[in-house]
């Protein structure tokens, strides 16, 4: 990834932090060879930074993602999976088994049976 993409993908506040701190820096053109191996240093440092920092904040993006999925995948299986059994019980009390029966396969209260059957 591009330094730019990484500098456009981060928060305002850190892009303003890095803007400030290059801001301040002095005309490299101008830097003795000592200093421009500090300078270089810190610019590694600083570019070092900011990459772990994104780095961590796709990292959480991805781990956010897979959570909001996770769960959403749960809840639809849940609301499926009863869908289903509601089906089930229509279709014993349609061939005439007794309630017992019904409650003992599907799980189901009598209460929801009566729902079932109005």
């Amino acid at each position: 990834m591009e330094m730019d993409e990484v500098f456009k993908n981060l928060p305002l506040a850190e892009q303003k932090k890095m803007l400030d701190h290059l801001a301040k820096l002095p005309d490299v053109r101008f830097l003795s060879s000592e200093e421009r191996e500090k300078y270089d240093e810190s610019v590694k440092a600083v570019d070092d930074y900011y990459s772990g920092l994104y780095g961590a904040y796709i990292e959480g993006e991805k781990k956010g993602f897979a959570k909001g999925f996770a769960e959403s995948y749960a809840k639809a299986f849940a609301e499926g999976e009863s869908s289903i059994v509601l089906e089930i019980a229509r279709n014993m009390l349609a061939m005439g088994m007794s309630w017992s029966q019904i409650v003992q396969v599907t799980g189901l209260t009598e209460e929801q049976l009566k729902q079932l059957q109005s």
